[in-house]
């Protein structure tokens, strides 16, 4: 039996150095079984030893050689094994700095284990590399041995210098950015918010400095905010994960006091991040010109009425005295004519009565040209219908129109206005659709007259290149939208690429007055 023992024992608590343990015959049973234990301890230990992922080796304190390393700190100094065990301690020249390797040993019997100090190593081929050495004292096999381990940390140097330099980034592009950020930890179940981070950007709107917030809660900082809403925003995100848009404004009399944008979303660690950008300068710069715009626009319409009744006083003129005199000159021909008797003298005086009787017909089509008399004497109706007829005799453009037979009460300015407008869009027609026909339809709907002018041209698209016809066009289209809107009116426009347009002319009714 003591036979069987001692060889079991020596196949599973093989001496670190390789030799086998022998268990001695004559031991009781309490030293038998105190030997399988120190047995099994040092089973543990060997495969500690050899699967651990530091590197570890085993230094015999008599003499100082070593007895044992593992593969991890063959890996981590480029010598073989062979290279390291059986020499001494200070044989292996592995330490940066050589005379903290000679000391090292000696202080642990001074001063006991030393435990993750950091160190450098020089490997076998001259790289620099930084572990955190542990070395401690400990009897192996009735001999007081030296475990050195070191874990090595260059990966963990990479990925901290790594976060470093990121943190470094974040933290310049935070303090740094145009836009104030507030950074919020939630507290109390996610229902109220404390300030964690907050930019140089948020100090300058906020006039508050950072020191002074953080950790503060962000109702008692900003009571306001709870009137408009935020702390709700905050709520949401942090049950939803989605980001909002809620935008503040603050007015006092009317007049809009402060603006601010804010974008606020959740972080993946849970925190409440508020972008934010306080636009009040803009939007007060955003109202000015608008306020231009619309006096220009009004300036603009204005001008345009102007321009109408100009030529409407023009056509008058040429109409009732440039008309007429030429009327006169004809007149005065024919009776001229009757009392001549030479040919020669008659031809002449037929040559001017042609002369007269062209510039007379000049003079009627500029007067129509300028402001057509139809459009005051008979209406807008009667003034579109006249139009339709002039472009479909001059352009071979096929134009039709329809009406509801509705009375159609307008100012005089919007009829102006909408005459105007659908002679605008009939040229455009003519210069730009390619289109065979047109049809104009006037209706009456509610308290609007809805002006329908439809072409069976080649359309356009948003895609369409901008070339300069096209913005030609645009900016016609564009003149009627202003000129009808400043009236009240609008324009709509449905139009698609080889199928044609159709424009819609809205413009408000005249109100009937009850007496």
């Amino acid at each position: 039996m003591k036979n069987i023992a001692s060889s079991k024992t020596s196949d599973i608590n093989p001496e670190l150095s390789g030799h086998a343990h022998a268990v001695y015959p004559g031991l009781d049973s309490r030293d038998f079984h105190a030997q399988e234990t120190v047995a099994r301890s040092q089973k543990r230990f060997r495969y500690a030893f050899l699967t651990s992922p530091d590197s570890v080796a085993i230094i015999r304190a008599r003499g100082r050689t070593y007895t044992d390393v593992n593969e991890m700190f063959t890996l981590f100094l480029g010598y073989t094994k062979e290279d390291i065990v059986g020499k001494t301690f200070t044989q292996v020249a592995v330490w940066q700095k050589p005379e903290e390797q000679k000391e090292l040993l000696s202080s642990i019997m001074k001063r006991g284990p030393v435990i993750n100090q950091e160190t450098r190593f020089i490997d076998a081929d001259g790289v620099v590399k930084t572990g955190l050495l542990s070395v401690m004292s400990m009897p192996l096999n009735q001999e007081l041995h030296y475990v050195l381990a070191i874990r090595n940390i260059d990966a963990l140097r990479k990925v901290e210098e790594a976060l470093e330099k990121s943190e470094a980034r974040y933290r310049e592009l935070f303090n740094n950015m145009s836009s104030g950020v507030a950074v919020f930890e939630t507290i109390n179940a996610g229902r109220d918010f404390v300030f964690i981070d907050f930019n140089h950007a948020a100090e300058r709107i906020e006039k508050l400095k950072k020191e002074d917030l953080l950790g503060r809660n962000f109702v008692e900082v900003i009571p306001s905010a709870e009137k408009y809403g935020l702390p709700d925003v905050f709520r949401r995100v942090l049950k939803t994960g989605k980001p909002e848009y809620h935008p503040v404004a603050i007015y006092k009399d009317g007049v809009l006091q402060i603006w601010k944008e804010n974008y606020v979303y959740r972080l993946p660690s849970g925190e409440i991040v508020d972008v934010y950008d306080d636009i009040t300068e803009r939007k007060h710069a955003e109202a000015k010109l608008l306020m231009y715009q619309e006096k220009l626009q009004s300036l603009a319409s204005e001008l345009s009425l102007v321009e109408e009744r100009e030529r409407r006083a023009i056509a008058t003129d040429l109409h009732d005295q440039i008309g007429q005199t030429l009327s006169v000159i004809k007149m005065r021909c024919f009776e001229l004519r009757d009392n001549l008797k030479e040919p020669n003298l008659l031809q002449q005086i037929d040559d001017i009565r042609e002369l007269v009787k062209q510039t007379i017909q000049d003079t009627r089509t500029l007067t129509f040209e300028l402001s057509p008399p139809v459009l005051y004497e008979l209406g807008l109706v009667a003034a579109i219908d006249w139009l339709a007829e002039q472009f479909q005799h001059n352009h071979n453009l096929k134009c039709t129109v329809e009406t509801d037979k509705k009375a159609k009460p307008l100012s005089q300015d919007i009829e102006i206005v909408l005459f105007r407008s659908v002679r605008e869009l009939l040229i455009n027609i003519v210069k730009h659709a390619g289109a065979n026909k047109v049809k104009i339809t006037i209706r009456v709907n509610k308290k609007n007259l809805r002006i329908r002018v439809t072409d069976d041209g080649i359309g356009f698209s948003p895609e369409t290149k901008v070339t300069r016809a096209y913005k030609d066009q645009q900016f016609g289209l564009f003149n009627i939208t202003e000129r009808i809107r400043h009236l009240g009116g609008r324009l709509e426009m449905d139009s698609q690429r080889g199928k044609g347009t159709m424009i819609t002319l809205v413009a408000p009714l005249k109100s009937s007055e009850k007496g």
